[in-house]
């Protein structure tokens, strides 16, 4: 019987994928072929990167795939938090971390398909903010392509201060526009455009800042129980489970089994600060 994939694994079983690995139908070690070693200045690192956005110095790029089993794959999400420490160069941390006062974070998030992706942040005063999309990346548009990182916030970061508490996102990435979402952001929602395989939808245009409306506690609430809780799969990973000998990484990965166009998943993310 062939062993089942991991949710890491499933995240590099769509097509597209840079690298392809096969993992054999017994429990046998999985076979590498074709991957390489991220190595170079982490400059060069950068130049070769296909990310819309540079990624902070010091984290690498993707990335190993494994052969689906059949069928269409699953949407999927990986996500990591990247630490700049005393000015130190960013790189990725375990999201349950207790972090500092100082400390400056981001978040890196990358699907493994075409997909519409949603990053809003509680803040002191109960309201959700949107991170993302934003102006400074495509345009506006959350349109997503695969394989590729995007940073949130896409310029600077997030500081803590002095004052303990926690820092709570809530990240929504689905095949289809999510109309509740859509309806905040940008001025006009219109049905999930036709998309070509390799295409761009058409750009949106997003409200003006002073136009968009708080998000609140029922809307986020309404988002995430539209989620189908046993379609989602997670599986977290550290420097101790290398993705390929020379690339090992400390990130999250999320699943949703389900083929269907309006499938979708939700991540909710506590940082929390002492």
């Amino acid at each position: 019987m062939a062993q089942e994939l991991t949710p890491r694994e499933l995240f590099f079983s769509a097509p597209g994928s840079p690298v392809q690995v096969t993992r054999k139908a017994e429990a046998k070690p999985v076979t590498q072929t074709g991957a390489k070693p991220n190595v170079g200045s982490p400059a060069a690192n950068r130049a070769k990167a296909p990310s819309p956005q540079p990624a902070p110095e010091g984290v690498g790029g993707a990335a190993v795939v494994l052969a689906a089993a059949g069928g269409p794959a699953p949407l999927g999400l990986r996500y990591s938090i990247l630490l700049s420490r005393e000015g130190a160069d960013y790189r990725e941390v375990d999201a349950e971390s207790v972090f500092r006062s100082g400390d400056r974070l981001k978040i890196q998030v990358e699907a493994n398909t075409g997909a519409y992706l949603y990053v809003v942040a509680r803040g002191s005063s109960g309201n959700w903010s949107v991170l993302f999309p934003t102006t400074e990346v495509e345009n506006g548009s959350n349109f997503v392509a695969p394989f590729r990182p995007y940073l949130v916030p896409a310029t600077g970061r997030f500081y803590f201060d002095d004052q303990a508490g926690e820092e709570k996102l809530f990240l929504v990435l689905a095949r289809k526009p999510e109309a509740n979402l859509e309806d905040i952001i940008y001025k006009i929602n219109t049905p999930a455009p036709s998309v070509p395989p390799g295409g761009k939808p058409p750009a949106k245009q997003m409200q003006l800042a002073q136009l968009i409306r708080p998000i609140d506690d029922q809307l986020v609430g309404r988002v995430r129980s539209s989620m189908v809780a046993r379609d989602l799969v997670f599986e977290k990973v550290d420097e101790t489970k290398p993705l390929t000998p020379e690339r090992r990484e400390t990130a999250a990965y999320v699943i949703n089994r389900d083929p269907a166009p309006e499938a979708k998943l939700v991540v909710d993310l506590r940082l929390q600060h002492r």
